[in-house]
């Protein structure tokens, strides 16, 4: 028994060495991967994609915000409304501008539709299409 010991002990010192020369390549390999994805985006290519993709995701942001602002308004007037009108009426159905602009999205209207009907600016129509039109659902895999 005594003359299988050294033997296991040299095969531990072995994978030892040998799963330390593996993490060496790998984290070697993640220095030079890292250093080439810095270079693209420092590259013309790359801030050319940034910059477009920032923009877009502004845009975006924008319409989403203009968008939550009237529908804000809208909830306030028909909170307006609600407090202003007798308790006993039934209530109304209504139908808000942006409702009926989703519903013209889902049908395929096109941008300049929503902005003539629904009284949408050009930022908001466009990603009530995006996110409500017909490409979008052909796009989804279901």
């Amino acid at each position: 028994m005594t003359n299988l010991e050294p033997y296991f002990l040299y095969l531990l010192l072995s994978a030892n060495a040998v799963l330390l020369a593996i993490a060496s390549l790998a984290v070697l390999r993640f220095e030079y991967r890292w250093k080439r994805i810095e270079q693209f985006w420092d590259s013309p290519t790359g801030t050319a994609l940034g910059d477009s993709a920032d923009d877009e995701m502004r845009a975006q942001i924008e319409a989403t915000k203009s968008l939550e602002r009237r529908l804000g308004e809208l909830q306030r007037t028909v909170k307006i409304m609600d407090l202003n009108s007798p308790k006993e009426t039934p209530p109304v159905e209504r139908n808000l501008p942006i409702e009926n602009a989703i519903r013209m999205a889902r049908t395929g209207a096109s941008v300049e539709d929503l902005t003539r009907t629904c009284g949408l600016n050009f930022g908001e129509a466009r990603l009530l299409q995006k996110l409500h039109g017909q490409a979008s659902k052909t796009a989804r895999p279901h």
